[in-house]
């Protein structure tokens, strides 16, 4: 399988996946070089059965049912804020996997949207902060 990005957080496996349950709903805003407000709205589903996603907040026993290693679908939206509206930039996709090692957590991520805008090394920058 292709990865984007393989990064290592040196936080047990639960803490990490704790984090990315906390991020889901949530948003960040920042400026832009050019000046612009974003909003990035943070939504993230976790594999059900290896056949499909669901949104993390369906599945309240969560933390208590995985071991480890979790696969999870991240959306970041991009929107550009201004005074009198709201503009979509990007939506962007990506497959997280979280896996225990040891006492530290690998992370694997591809991006599978083909939009502009984030990356995985935002991605990376979003769950370290949070964790």
């Amino acid at each position: 399988m292709r990865n984007d990005l393989v990064f290592d957080i040196q936080r047990p496996f639960i803490d990490v996946v704790s984090a990315i349950c906390a991020l889901h709903g949530t948003h960040e805003t920042g400026r832009t070089p050019g000046g612009e407000m974003v909003r990035i709205d943070f939504n993230a589903a976790v594999a059900e059965k290896k056949i499909s996603f669901v949104p993390i907040d369906h599945i309240p026993d969560l933390l208590y049912s995985i071991t480890e290693a979790a696969d999870f679908q991240i959306e970041l939206k991009e929107t550009t804020l201004m005074s009198d509206r709201r503009i979509p930039r990007s939506k962007n996709v990506f497959l997280l996997r979280v896996r225990e090692v040891g006492m530290a957590s690998e992370c694997s991520v591809v991006k599978t949207s083909t939009m502009t805008g984030l990356d995985a090394l935002d991605l990376k920058s979003l769950i370290e902060g949070a964790v």
